[in-house]
């Protein structure tokens, strides 16, 4: 402990500091351009949603707007496979934000993922 009872560093050197201080490492990455043509991430977004439906066919998946800094990729389904895609307390649906998210951030551009179940009068 130092003389204002704080916790001093493991070596006992120094006195603790409040604050992050100078961002070291590569934590802390500079601002990467926008690649407006990079779909990647809107491409993987697609194909896991495909591959969770087990069906093709039964989900239709958009892109809004396409080719732009921050897209929104939205897939509307029946009610029962909203559930499968969604996953357990929506762990499914987190992950694949999360993992899309960081491809995107990788080129600049920012990916959103939405799912909503289609109701009988629009079938």
């Amino acid at each position: 402990m130092d003389k204002k009872w704080r916790p001093a560093e493991r070596n006992g050197s120094k006195p603790f500091k409040k604050g992050w201080g100078r961002p070291q490492g590569d934590r802390f990455r500079p601002a990467v351009p926008v690649d407006a043509t990079n779909e990647s991430a809107e491409n993987l977004a697609e194909y896991v949603l495909k591959v969770l439906a087990r069906d093709p066919e039964a989900i239709q998946i958009t892109r809004e707007p396409p080719q732009q800094q921050y897209v929104t990729v939205s897939a509307i389904c029946n009610p029962a496979l909203t559930g499968r895609l969604i996953g357990k307390g929506g762990r499914t649906i987190s992950a694949l934000r999360l993992i899309v998210r960081s491809i995107a951030a990788e080129h600049g551009k920012r990916v959103d993922v939405e799912v909503a179940s289609q109701s009988e009068d629009e079938a």
